[in-house]
């Protein structure tokens, strides 16, 4: 999420337009966060989150995205980013990619989410009757 710069602080809003294309401070906002505020991790597990999706077949950019967004909320939490791997190596494959998905709607606008489509068998009316 970038922010729409202007002369007027307030009328600086958040927008999902990117990078506006001629204000060069746009482009640093785009990159720093939506406040300013940049993460710095330790290059080798940054590494190892990385080479930890791209090995449960994550995209480059998918595994990058992730772990920086895995080890951003770890850094938060202060909680190693080893032990997190190690639980989602107990995964399943849907498993991980449904956990994913919820850490990724946490970091997301609450306008737009991202899930699995479920296929629903509609009960019979009859059932609605029926204590169980």
């Amino acid at each position: 999420m970038s922010v729409y710069k202007s002369n007027n602080v307030e009328t600086d809003k958040p927008t999902n337009l990117g990078v506006q294309a001629k204000d060069p401070q746009s482009l640093v906002d785009y990159f720093s966060g939506i406040n300013g505020l940049t993460q710095t991790f330790n290059a080798s597990e940054y590494d190892a989150v990385v080479g930890f999706f791209q090995n449960k077949n994550f995209s480059k950019l998918s595994a990058e995205t992730v772990a920086y967004i895995i080890l951003t909320q770890a850094k938060i939490d202060n909680v190693a980013v080893f032990k997190i791997l190690d639980t989602f190596n107990n995964l399943s494959v849907l498993q991980l990619n449904e956990t994913i998905a919820e850490i990724l709607n946490r970091t997301r606008y609450k306008t737009s989410v991202l899930g699995f489509k479920s296929e629903r068998t509609p009960l019979n009316i009859a059932n609605r009757n029926v204590k169980v």
